[in-house]
């Protein structure tokens, strides 16, 4: 991917610590976590003279008779973000220097080399290269280190992420060198590498998680996850799956019509999925088609605080056909429609024109107030300080906002979809001791090191992602020496109890599943002590084929 995401459940584990970068966090995600028609407006006109266009007056004015020089364009800029922040929550401007990569999550894919890399000791290590990619073919390996980029020297300069991506992506058909170190390799090796269309995948991991019952985890809803969905469905109904858990916890959310084409699998045909409507839009329904892969056979889905706008229209329409449960926390209350529109200097603003009903004929948009952006996105950090996460009673959820399913089951609109079977979060993740060694990458670390020492021998003994998840175990003597090596960093000593301990193990072996084998060596085993799937996995045993 040219990058090193963190997962989303990694991204739950550090909520506690990661504070402060929240709000940062959030002006990405707003741009993210809203249900974005897929066609672009071209209804742009300026109706306004050069003489009562006050924006254009004031601007010019300053541009000319300011005492200091300054960037008009960005001048203007900053004025149309905080215009539109003035409107509601999900209204955004994109600058130019923007617009590409948020375009690259919708569409699923950007030019580039192919390889998923980390910084480690002010060195580019590559992770893993995407499979089929030019990075594979040309003969890169995970564990090279990057030491120069066309002739130019990368390694012990302080690079950053950004300059990584600037320096390896570029257009489809131009070429980059890459001078590589290589474990038992003395001598600098070169590469060559053409760049080309690197897919961006949205569904994270699909596999049987016991018998008869699959489990498909989407991270985001973009032009390709559809098809990637169908894909994995069809995949595991070959093997045999009865049964589904569908993962959408933390996924932002996305395009209305990948939602509406995810929905449609599991709703027999004119089933009602969704409904828009707005001042200057009239309603406008989506209703499922006879093309569904799943429709009645037994189904789960699992929501949180972050799964927003997309995943709550396919947990919606799911919970008010009375379809399936929903299982996990109260999801993060996103019913705003925003639809695009491109400007002349490739920056663009996302206007929200339209509320999104689910069938019942609920809008589950939580309450926000106009010009506090922060407020807004902190109330979703906030349930773990209100205990919201760890006990139901304490939502807040608005109850006078009643709506009836067709078999009479009460659900509830203005804040978000509550789940028919509510499970605490898990108390454990969010052990400071287990959070400061991820903030410290200090798991991280040592797994990298570890497997880039016995790559070879690993993948001898345990050679696909199955016989891993299954034979490998973590002893004690590997979490000791990795604390050892933590806290050599940290120059403290912590002890942990036998809980945390075995956490430790879970997390270590999970990391180094990645780093072997990708998601697929890594959500199987995070999974196997996820209680929220545990849950899943109980209610669907109970449910006949």
């Amino acid at each position: 991917m040219d990058n090193d995401q963190p997962s989303s459940f990694l991204k739950r584990l550090l909520l506690p610590v990661l504070f402060v970068v929240l709000i940062l966090w959030a002006l990405f995600f707003g741009f993210q976590a809203g249900i974005l028609y897929s066609h672009k407006s071209d209804n742009f006109s300026n109706n306004n003279t050069e003489e009562n266009d006050k924006l254009s007056l004031i601007l010019n004015y300053i541009e000319n008779n300011y005492v200091d020089s300054v960037n008009i364009d960005e001048l203007q800029n900053d004025a149309i973000a905080d215009l539109l922040h003035h409107l509601d929550p999900h209204s955004e401007f994109i600058p130019p220097h923007d617009f590409t990569s948020i375009q690259e999550q919708m569409t699923g894919n950007f030019e580039g080399i192919g390889i998923e890399f980390n910084i480690i000791n002010d060195t580019i290590r590559v992770i893993q290269t995407i499979s089929n990619g030019p990075s594979e073919k040309a003969g890169l390996m995970a564990g090279d280190k990057i030491i120069s980029v066309n002739d130019s020297n990368v390694a012990g300069v302080k690079i950053t992420n950004e300059q990584v991506f600037k320096k390896l992506r570029g257009k489809k058909g131009t070429k980059v060198k890459l001078g590589i170190l290589r474990p038992s390799v003395k001598n600098v090796l070169y590469f060559t590498i053409q760049r080309d269309e690197i897919p961006l995948y949205s569904v994270d991991v699909y596999y049987l998680l016991k018998n008869d019952i699959g489990y498909i985890r989407i991270d985001r809803f973009a032009q390709n996850t559809v098809k990637e969905f169908e894909n994995a469905l069809q995949s595991l109904l070959k093997q045999g799956m009865k049964k589904l858990v569908l993962d959408l916890r933390d996924n932002p959310g996305g395009l209305l019509d990948a939602a509406v084409s995810i929905a449609d699998h599991f709703l027999e045909d004119g089933t009602l999925i969704v409904y828009t409507q707005g001042r200057k839009y009239p309603k406008k329904e989506f209703k499922a088609t006879s093309k569904g892969l799943f429709e009645t056979q037994p189904l789960v889905v699992i929501i949180d605080e972050g799964s927003a706008s997309a995943s709550e229209i396919v947990a919606g329409a799911i919970q008010d056909n009375d379809r399936a449960v929903i299982v996990g926390r109260r999801s993060f209350g996103k019913g705003l429609v925003q639809e695009e529109l491109n400007l002349p200097d490739a920056s663009a603003i996302r206007l929200t024109i339209a509320r999104y009903y689910t069938p019942t004929g609920r809008c589950i948009q939580k309450p926000y107030k106009k010009k506090n952006l922060a407020d807004y996105y902190m109330e979703e950090y906030d349930r773990y300080f209100n205990g919201e996460v760890v006990k139901i009673d304490s939502s807040k959820i608005d109850t006078t906002q009643k709506f009836i399913t067709p078999k009479g089951k009460i659900v509830y609109g203005g804040g978000g979809i509550l789940p028919d079977i509510f499970i605490p979060e898990d108390t454990s993740i969010h052990n400071f001791k287990i959070n400061k060694l991820l903030v410290n990458g200090c798991i991280q670390q040592y797994a990298f090191h570890f497997v880039d020492a016995n790559r070879k021998s690993l993948i001898q003994m345990y050679p696909n992602d199955q016989q891993f998840i299954n034979k490998y175990s973590i002893d004690d003597k590997m979490i000791k020496k990795m604390l050892y090596q933590c806290q050599q960093t940290e120059k403290k000593s912590q002890s942990f109890n036998d809980q945390e301990w075995a956490k430790l193990k879970t997390l270590l072996k999970a990391h180094i599943g990645r780093l072997l084998y990708g998601n697929a060596g890594y959500y199987p085993v995070i999974n196997k002590t996820d209680k929220t799937i545990q849950k899943a996995i109980e209610v669907l045993e109970k449910e006949k084929n």
